[in-house]
């Protein structure tokens, strides 16, 4: 705790100033993902990724316990590609941005509803890494819980 302390205490007022500009970057992009995926820009979103993403889903089913799953890159985007026609509309509650230099994570409760009806909230997470200047998602994962959601 108290190196922590201190690392704080020493970071410049140039470098906070730079992390929270990396911080307004990289959820501008998390928005930028969300949206392309929403409006039902499958290629938009893959963009703006990196080849190697990695995605870990977390479901509890309604009768209970847990179900872990992983996807490819290409598995989630053909997913999209693939879906019949629908209003997709997953709407992030709030966000939480941590930066380190160039990585960055977000922590972001959601709730996911489609053609107007809620199928289940969450936690997505997702994993950011500024490759040659441009920030890409690597990682990126969520959960899938369809009791004790918000109401719409």
């Amino acid at each position: 705790m108290r190196r922590l302390l201190v690392a704080v205490l020493l970071a410049s007022p140039a470098a906070a100033q730079k992390n929270e500009r990396s911080k307004d970057e990289v959820l501008a992009a998390t928005n930028a993902f969300m949206d392309a995926l929403n409006s039902n820009k499958p290629d938009a979103a893959e963009a703006m990724t990196h080849p190697s993403l990695t995605i870990q889903i977390l479901r509890f089913p309604p009768e209970g316990g847990s179900r872990f799953s992983v996807m490819t890159r290409s598995q989630l985007f053909d997913n999209f590609r693939k879906a019949p026609p629908r209003r997709f509309d997953e709407r992030i509650v709030r966000s939480r941005v941590l930066v380190t230099r160039d990585h960055a994570h977000v922590w972001a409760p959601y709730t996911l509803d489609i053609d107007g009806k809620r199928i289940h909230c969450g936690v997505d997470s997702f994993g950011w890494s500024k490759i040659d200047g441009k920030w890409l998602l690597t990682t990126f994962g969520w959960t899938a819980d369809p009791k004790g959601c918000p109401p719409k």
